[in-house]
């Protein structure tokens, strides 16, 4: 029994096969360019993507400036928790505890307000460090001092200031970089006052890249 082959058909399941071989080509190929892209651009993204940073606030009562703080700092792509600060040695201790249980990338401690005139106080905290197995509570800050002090000239140079080092009570006990940061400013300067923080703050995360 012969088998007769229709040459018409038989052209159109190799045309068929050839355009299946070609999509899956296009489609190899899109995805390598697409994973190219993608990880020339990563650096980009993870600049600061995923940064987690605490705020404890010092004062100032003013909820539309901090409400436009933590609105700038969420549109940067940081992951902000706000800490209010303590009024005794024992409810601070408490609050430390919680921030340092959090994955935070850094600390500042706050004190912004809204004011007729212009003032900014960037410092980090003077304390010692320890060499021993077990650590004061000054010490555990201490052990983050010059990662601390870095930070502080950076936010400081954005604002064209110099960074103090001070004996600061809000950082007493923290185990990760932080500063002080003291800033009044009128409304229309809130803005631009936030950029430069943060300014400050990119300069010094991207040391670790």
């Amino acid at each position: 029994m012969m088998i007769k082959i229709n040459p018409n058909v038989c052209a159109f399941h190799v045309s068929t096969f050839a355009l299946q071989v070609k999509r899956t080509a296009y489609r190899k190929s899109m995805m390598k360019y697409f994973l190219i892209i993608v990880c020339m651009l990563f650096p980009f993204f993870n600049a600061y993507a995923g940064d987690s940073i605490v705020i404890y606030r010092m004062g100032g009562k003013d909820q539309a400036v901090w409400g436009l703080l933590k609105k700038s700092f969420d549109s940067k792509g940081y992951n902000v928790s706000i800490y209010e600060k303590a009024d005794n040695i024992d409810r601070h201790l408490e609050t430390i505890n919680r921030i340092n249980k959090t994955n935070a990338s850094l600390v500042l401690a706050m004190d912004l307000q809204t004011s007729e005139k212009t003032d900014v106080l960037i410092a980090f905290a003077d304390a010692k460090k320890g060499t021993g197995r077990f650590l004061t509570i000054e010490e555990v800050t201490g052990q983050h001092t010059d990662n601390s002090m870095i930070l502080a000239e950076e936010v400081a140079t954005s604002f064209g200031r110099r960074a103090k080092g001070l004996s600061l009570f809000p950082l007493l006990g923290i185990d990760m970089p932080g500063i002080f940061i003291k800033i009044e400013c009128t409304n229309e300067q809130a803005n631009e006052m936030l950029n430069k923080l943060h300014e400050g703050i990119q300069k010094f995360m991207k040391r670790g890249q």
